[in-house]
């Protein structure tokens, strides 16, 4: 069966298809800028029967006099140009991007201007969206290098000698690095509590070991909780290595977790590391004793502060609590996220 040759009229519907499914439309006007023919133009702007003779005024609103004033460079100086616009700004806000070329007869003079007119409204979202994401990537780097920088000075003030100024503040950074990876691989969410807290003991442990046990609700914690809360586990974790329940002294770790209100009836997180000991500290094996510097500020005024938080710190001969108290900005529970 022959097909039949396609004619001239479907062979404009054929090509006016195409540019309807790509987000294009066209229009032409004469050098006084009368709008003379418009092909494929989004749903709800005027018909061409409407806009017959009218200026841009009747499609571009606020925008027109810029429209008009390009259209006008293009006609004297026979040099295509292209405009962003944002159409219907108050109302129903729109990018588009105006292509203008001259129409130039055979005698070399410009007798009316082509106006291809593309939806741009996706790739403007995604302009604005990487703009916010560098300006929040480069407001986390100076955090993440201000945390540093206070790391190194007061891990040198506590330490003895350079060697254990390295191996304490190479550790703190890994701190750091476990508790970015989680964020990272959120998309700049934040991290879960529990994922955090396992991140922390895993390159001291590999598995959590049997004396550690996480109870109570789970809840994900913000960008900055989580670099700061990671970073009081590790100091957690690593006196209780030295000192405490995980290592000499013996007994049982448990991070708890629980969202109470307050007297206010506002939210809060609260997250409580506490250590039984098997064996009874004396005085001076007390962890809370051993690192009145970095450690000591961590847990007791950097992270809170960062937070918002308030702590409560105690070590007695059978026991050790170091709990926080957070407030709901810096978190959220499973049954809200």
């Amino acid at each position: 069966m022959t097909s039949k040759p396609l004619t001239a009229t479907d062979r404009l519907r054929i090509k006016l298809a195409g540019l309807r499914s790509a987000g294009v439309s066209t229009m032409y006007q004469d050098v006084d800028l009368a709008i003379r023919f418009v092909a494929n133009f989004p749903e709800g702007w005027p018909s061409e029967a409407e806009l017959e003779g009218q200026t841009d005024a009747a499609l571009f609103g606020d925008q027109a006099s810029r429209v008009s004033a390009a259209k006008q460079r293009v006609i004297e100086s026979g040099t295509p140009e292209k405009l962003e616009i944002l159409r219907d700004a108050e109302q129903d806000p729109h990018w588009f991007l105006l292509k203008m070329a001259p129409d130039i007869n055979a005698s070399g003079v410009t007798v009316g201007i082509f106006t291809t007119i593309l939806d741009i409204d996706d790739v403007k979202y995604r302009e604005a969206v990487l703009k916010t994401l560098l300006r929040e990537l480069s407001h986390r780097s100076k955090n993440l290098l201000a945390m540093i920088q206070s790391i190194a000075s007061q891990t040198a003030r506590s330490s003895e000698d350079l060697p254990e100024f390295l191996y304490s503040f190479r550790n703190r950074i890994q701190s750091m690095a476990q508790s970015q990876d989680l964020v990272t691989a959120s998309d700049w969410r934040g991290a879960g509590l529990f994922a955090l807290t396992k991140s922390q003991l895993q390159p001291l442990f590999g598995e959590l070991p049997p004396a550690f046990k996480l109870v109570g609700q789970d809840s994900y914690l913000t960008p900055n909780a989580a670099l700061h809360l990671g970073l009081a586990l590790h100091e957690l974790a690593i006196d209780s290595l030295a000192r405490g329940a995980l290592g000499p002294a013996g007994g049982m770790v448990e991070l708890a977790s629980e969202e109470r209100a307050n007297e206010q009836n506002e939210p809060r997180l609260i997250v409580t590391w506490t250590e039984t000991f098997a064996k009874p500290l004396t005085e001076l094996e007390s962890p809370s004793n051993h690192h009145p510097g970095f450690s000591g500020s961590v847990l007791g005024r950097v992270v809170p502060q960062a937070l918002l938080a308030s702590v409560h710190h105690e070590t007695k001969k059978e026991q050790m609590i170091y709990q926080l108290t957070i407030p709901e900005s810096q978190y959220e529970v499973g049954s809200r996220r």
